[in-house]
Parts: structure tokens; C-alpha cells; sequence
């Protein structure tokens, strides 16, 4: 069997995609035209000339651009559809998917409506495409003030949605570190919400030591600066605390020179609990078998090495335990 098949057959777990970046054109463009937003493109074809960027802060603005198209619970249950299609056809069975509740509510759109959006999703991702789907709701560092415990109270309050592990941590490091937002995350992690935050992407280790610190980090979203810090390295192997690395998102947004040169293979072979994901898929034109077979071809992992890194992401996972338990079996079955 050819790898391509191979790791079509391969059930997945992805610990890190964001449903506002996973809006592909065409999605994008349907809810443009149904909500009556200019997009400056007259087609989807023509909206994909648009998913390039220079850097993180390009990156950012058309991340914003298209949040706009996102203004009512129907838009944001399509959105969680579109992501299951795709997450279906490359045989995702389970997917923690990040999204920014408060990004949309400064926008107008009550939390209300954006949670019913949500579970509406989510109910037809499973039975629709068979996805089972757990949230991540983040706080926007550089849009929060971190003493107003916005999100997390919003988490912890009536209109939160259904199936949320865990709070992050996104948006600009620099100027923001975790630690100013300590309290939103204990606040979360007694109330049973996982710590899971962004760290070290575009930033040095000291933002991933404040995460573990001062949040006590569950995994890094990211993480790949660990390297410029050997304690660092040997704290995260020795803890088995894993990384939710996004090779295309790193080399898309010029963290990295190019795909051969990331630093998958060194924090493998470092013994680091990695996983694959893609991030923001459809602005860094990836997709989680792409993903993959980038680490199969450049990055020495072997198929054996490939089964491992998706049950890493299925025990670092928040499951329901019959969902861990059923991909456990077919992870099983599809040993090389």
C-alpha cells in the first residue's frame, strides 16, 4: 500500500485548528453573498488570490476580514459543517477546534446566538459526517483586558456552548505573556476546563515556561521555540507535555524558511510529545494528510512514527471516553 493510501486510512485526531481559519473560499464566499459582505472578489476562485500573506500581522488582518462573514447562528453552524466535511474525508474522527467567542461578540453577535451556532454545528458534524467535535474557546490576548475574565466567565455562564475542554490562549505574544492571564485560567482549570494556550510561536521559551507556570499549560498550541532553551526541552520531554506543532502554518507565516527547514524532525527526535495539526487551514492552504505526508517526506517519520503521533493526540485529547476508546481500537487495526 502506498503511503498517500496509507495515511488516507489512517484514523486522526487534530488538537489545533481554528474554525474562523478554516473558512476555505468557497465557504467564505457563500456566507459573503448570503450576508451581503464585500469580500473584493467577485468569485471563490478569485477570493483564493487573496490567502497570501507576508506576515503574522497580514495574516491577522485577513483573519479579520473574514470573521465578518459570520453573523448569525446559521453562518456559524455552516462553518462547523464545512470543517467536518473536510475533517470527514481525510478521516478525522475527533477534532478540538478552537474559536474566539469574544472576537465575535465585539463584532454585535450575542454570545447566545454564537453558542446555539455552535452545538447546532456540532450536532450535525456527527451525525451528518460521523466527527465527533470538542471546543477550545480562546481568549484573544491583545483584544482582552486580562482582568476581566471575559471569556472564561462567558465558559462558565448559561450560554456557553456544549462540549468546551479547555480555554486558550491566542492572538499577538509579544508585549501580551501568559502571565497576565492567570487568573481566567485558574478560574477555568477549577471549574474542569483544560489549560490549553498558544506559546513559543512567535515568541521564546519564556513564553512557554509562563505558560506552564502561571497557567499551568495542559499542552502549547505551537511551541516549536522550545528549542532555543535545553531546560526547556528536557522539562517538556521528561513531563510529556504535548506540542500541537503546525509545520505549514509556521513556514506561512515566515517563522520558518521553508518546510524542509522546520524543526518537526528535531523536536521529534528531542522526544517530545508531538502532534500534527493544521492550525488555520484554509489560509495556509494545508490540510491535515498534507500535514502528514510533509513529516513522512522531509522530516524522517515513518509510518510507525505517524500511528504515534496520532495516539499521542488521542491520549492528550478530552474525548468522551467512548470516542477515545473506539479510535483507540481502529488506531490498533491500522498498524503498519
Amino acid at each position: 500500500m502506498g503511503i498517500d493510501e496509507w495515511i488516507q486510512r489512517l484514523p486522526k485526531v487534530e488538537l489545533h485548528v481554528h474554525l474562523e481559519g478554516s473558512l476555505r473560499p468557497a465557504t467564505l464566499f457563500a456566507l459573503a453573498e448570503r450576508n451581503d459582505v464585500t469580500l473584493g472578489a467577485r468569485s471563490a476562485e478569485e477570493l483564493t488570490g487573496l490567502y497570501r500573506f507576508g506576515s503574522f500581522e497580514d495574516f491577522g488582518r485577513l483573519f479579520m476580514t473574514g470573521l465578518r462573514v459570520l453573523r448569525n447562528a446559521e453562518d456559524f453552524a455552516d462553518a462547523t459543517v464545512a470543517l467536518a466535511a473536510e475533517l470527514a474525508a481525510q478521516n478525522v474522527r475527533y477534532a478540538e477546534v478552537t474559536t474566539s467567542p469574544m472576537g465575535h461578540h465585539h463584532r454585535g453577535i450575542a454570545l447566545a446566538e454564537y453558542a446555539a451556532g455552535l452545538d447546532e454545528g456540532r450536532r450535525r458534524a456527527r451525525a451528518e459526517h460521523g466527527v465527533e467535535i470538542g471546543w477550545i474557546c480562546d481568549i484573544v490576548r491583545n483584544a482582552e483586558a486580562p482582568d476581566s475574565h471575559r471569556t472564561v466567565d462567558f465558559l462558565l455562564g448559561p450560554d456557553a456552548p456544549e462540549a468546551v475542554v479547555g480555554l486558550g490562549l491566542g492572538g499577538v505574544e509579544h508585549g501580551f505573556p501568559p502571565e497576565l492571564f492567570a487568573s481566567s485560567f485558574a478560574k477555568a482549570r477549577a471549574n474542569g476546563l483544560a489549560s490549553l494556550p498558544h506559546a513559543g510561536e512567535t515568541a521564546g521559551p519564556a513564553s512557554i515556561w509562563g505558560a506552564l507556570r502561571a497557567l499551568k499549560a495542559d499542552r502549547i498550541g505551537h511551541g516549536i521555540r522550545c528549542l532555543d532553551d535545553p531546560a526547556l526541552v528536557a522539562h517538556l520531554a521528561e513531563q510529556r507535555i504535548p506540542l500541537e506543532v503546525a509545520p505549514a502554518s509556521n513556514v506561512a507565516l515566515r517563522l520558518v524558511q521553508d518546510a524542509e527547514s522546520h524543526v518537526l524532525g528535531e523536536l521529534a527526535r528531542a522526544g517530545l510529545a508531538v502532534t500534527l495539526n493544521t492550525d488555520d487551514p484554509a489560509y495556509f492552504q494545508t490540510a491535515l494528510n498534507d500535514e502528514l505526508r510533509t513529516a513522512h517526506d522531509l522530516h524522517g517519520f515513518s509510518r510507525q512514527a505517524l500511528l504515534e503521533a496520532q495516539i499521542t493526540a488521542l491520549s492528550a485529547s478530552y474525548a468522551p471516553a467512548a470516542t477515545k476508546a473506539a479510535v483507540a481500537r481502529e488506531l490498533q487495526e491500522t498498524r503498519p
